[in-house]
């Protein structure tokens, strides 16, 4: 797997109109390096600092193709029920269906239409965990919001954190009953990468 593939995710994560070089230079998309969990850490300390303590990366390369193979693509953010199952953000039961809407909107005795096919438990055993308040037990809390991002991004980052940020203030967020975990995406010298190729030791899956 390229560096095309990230460039895929970040076409999606945006409406690229017109020209789509010039946009993507106005978001501040650039080419992916290899990072480290210290930069991406970094990164996220400088879209707040409280944000960095729910960080979780990919454990590998094999585990970002594993997540995309499985038809997975992260979006923006997705958001979890009690039971582990991805809740269908996009209905016309929440008005626009705008994320940031639906985060803000987030109540405890509603009825959400669920996807039973994408589950937290196959993300989770995926995951890496970095930050020091990430629980990955959506059993806990009624909402979990799983905001997908990566340092090459840029501003196409921003609207994921409007996300969370809105999630944080919602009525059950209150009540310490939404969970909040920040995904990176970037590509990681933890994954023995080589040149423009991806590689794993891991065994393959």
């Amino acid at each position: 797997m390229n560096k095309t593939i990230y460039f895929i995710l970040a076409a999606h994560l945006i409406i690229l109109d017109g020209c789509k070089t010039t946009l993507i230079r106005q978001y501040g998309v650039k080419d992916p390096q290899i990072e480290t969990i210290e930069s991406v850490n970094k990164a996220l300390i400088r879209y707040s600092p409280d944000y960095a303590q729910y960080l979780c990366v990919f454990r590998d390369s094999a585990a970002l193709v594993d997540w995309f193979k499985n038809k997975n693509l992260p979006g923006r953010s997705q958001f979890y029920n009690s039971d582990g199952y991805r809740i269908i953000t996009q209905d016309t039961s929440f008005c626009s269906g705008l994320e940031t809407d639906f985060a803000a909107n987030l109540e405890t005795g509603r009825g959400y239409k669920i996807d039973s096919l994408i589950t937290f438990e196959k993300l989770k055993k995926n995951l890496l965990q970095v930050g020091e308040k990430v629980d990955l037990t959506p059993s806990k809390f009624a909402f979990t919001c799983v905001i997908f991002w990566a340092k090459f991004m840029g501003k196409i980052n921003n609207p994921g954190f409007q996300i969370a940020a809105s999630a944080l203030q919602s009525g059950p967020a209150k009540k310490g009953l939404v969970n909040i975990i920040f995904v990176n995406m970037d590509i990681l010298d933890i994954w023995n990468t080589s040149g423009k190729m991806i590689r794993t030791q891991t065994h393959a899956r």
